[in-house]
């Protein structure tokens, strides 16, 4: 059996007993309870198989601590778009995903830790025979229980995961930046430096909560001033959800003046989603705004109660849904990479097609039936993605543009030829009943720059339509799908 003569001196020191609204920092960090009585009875109710048991659990803690980065939630996804982007972390969207991996992944790992310290040994008030009594509490239930467990968990946990999160929050500033260029973007700047600034307030209210106002003089646990605690974290919360749609709405805002406007056709939301980047990012805007309400409406509710009834303990917490929320924002970071990894693929592909097409056009050369030309026009429809992954990636282009369509109407040059190229080539290569789909003028000796207008103008006299309101050829109808 343990007593108290067993305990040698510096354990002594782990335990504040007496003086406790002196103790200092360090002190209550590194303690083990405010009671050492309760520890020694703890280590006395313990078998030998329990004893092996709290051994085990210190390992096991410390294992699946290290695996925590590989649980991380958006782990896989950051290791899709590293290899999608051949490791290539000179690119400033790489560094700002790597940071938000890191950054957040070992707030997990931190997190973890802190159930290394399961127990600390303290005072608790309990009503025995009608009479308030100290008797003792050996579980730390919630991190606020244990100092070090709260200074791990909360304090390093909150500031890694806080600070990976600003991180992430950069990522449609960084997007529309790339495609705004006007003075228009201050707004988003300031927008997102509110929106950073109320994560760092959440970061410094968790350092208003010390180690050393965690237990009062008697070493209770002090659970109404925590709950204080929380109100202010909650009302902090709020804020930070507030000012997230600010930052939504600016974003959009911008957008939509600079880039939406440019980018009106007959194409729907969804085909724009997954061919334009910046309508991806208004996903997470409207699903800030759908539950918005929801978060506010259990806030203000927690408020009221602490007003109108003293009711400290009630629990709103939604914290599952605010985190559900909260990550919608970053989980578009690695869809909108991969969208916008396939739009570069794509076209790639449509422009390698463009520069090797000639070999199967008409020409002097050819069969008479123009079999080849027909069977590389079946396998290499027009694709109306193409013209999108032009947009998205040749934004400023449009921007600059005083009609807004410059590479579809006016500019002739580098944005417009893969299309004519790969158009021209298959177009000219369709037969119909013997005849050719096009007037036979475009096969005069004329130059390639003729050649082209001509045969765009031979489209639209055709069926009064854009380039970019043509989908595919039906060759069952011998004619051009409209896009619906």
């Amino acid at each position: 059996m343990l007593s108290p003569n067993d305990i040698d001196e510096s354990m002594r020191h782990s335990f504040i007993e007496t003086d406790r609204l002196n103790a200092g920092y360090f002190q209550w960090l590194f303690s083990k309870g405010t009671n050492m009585t309760c520890y020694i009875d703890y280590m006395n109710s313990l078998d030998d198989q329990a004893k092996l048991n709290n051994k085990i659990e210190v390992i096991r803690v410390i294992i699946y601590a290290l695996h925590r980065p590989l649980k991380f939630l958006f782990f896989y996804w950051t290791m899709l778009i590293f290899i999608l982007h051949k490791f290539n972390f000179k690119k400033p969207v790489m560094k700002i995903i790597l940071a938000h991996f890191v950054l957040r992944s070992m707030g997990d790992l931190v997190d973890k830790l802190g159930d290394l310290f399961p127990r600390y040994y303290a005072n608790t008030w309990e009503q025995v025979n009608g009479v308030k009594t100290l008797t003792c509490r050996v579980d730390s239930g919630s991190s606020e229980m244990h100092p070090m467990k709260w200074v791990i968990t909360r304090h390093l946990g909150i500031l890694l995961w806080f600070t990976g999160e600003i991180c992430g929050d950069w990522y449609p500033l960084l997007r529309t930046k790339a495609v705004v260029k006007n003075k228009s973007i201050r707004l988003v700047y300031c927008a997102c430096a509110i929106f950073n600034i109320s994560k760092l307030a959440i970061i410094i209210c968790h350092f208003c909560l010390q180690p050393t106002a965690l237990y009062d003089e008697d070493g209770v646990y002090r659970k109404q001033h925590v709950n204080y605690f929380y109100f202010y974290y909650w009302a902090i919360h709020l804020i930070i959800i507030y000012s997230s749609v600010l930052y939504d709405i600016s974003v959009y805002y911008v957008l939509k003046k600079n880039v939406f406007q440019v980018t009106k056709s007959h194409f729907g939301f969804f085909k724009k989603f997954k061919s334009i980047s910046e309508y991806r990012i208004l996903i997470s805007s409207v699903v800030n705004m759908i539950f918005l309400p929801l978060v506010s409406v259990t806030i203000i509710a927690k408020f009221y109660y602490l007003k109108a009834y003293d009711y400290d303990d009630l629990n709103f917490s939604f914290d599952e849904i605010r985190q559900s929320v909260a990550n919608i924002p970053y989980y578009m970071i690695f869809i909108d990479q991969i969208f916008l990894i396939h739009s570069k693929y794509t076209q790639s592909n449509v422009e390698s097609y463009s520069g090797n097409s000639k070999s199967y056009g008409y020409n002097s050369n050819s069969d008479n039936n123009g079999s080849g030309a027909y069977k590389s026009s079946n396998s290499h429809k027009l694709n109306s993605k193409f013209q999108y992954n032009t947009l998205n990636e040749n934004s400023m282009n449009t921007l600059n543009s005083s009609t807004g369509y410059s590479f579809y109407s006016q500019n002739l040059g580098s944005n417009y030829k893969p299309i004519l190229s790969s158009t021209y080539s298959n177009f000219n290569s369709i037969q119909n009943n013997n005849n050719f789909l096009f007037n036979t003028s475009l096969m005069n000796n004329t130059s390639p720059k003729d050649s082209n207008t001509n045969q765009y103008n031979s489209v639209n006299s055709n069926k009064n339509k854009n380039i970019n309101d043509y989908n595919n050829f039906n060759s069952s109808k011998n004619d051009w799908n409209y896009l619906k």
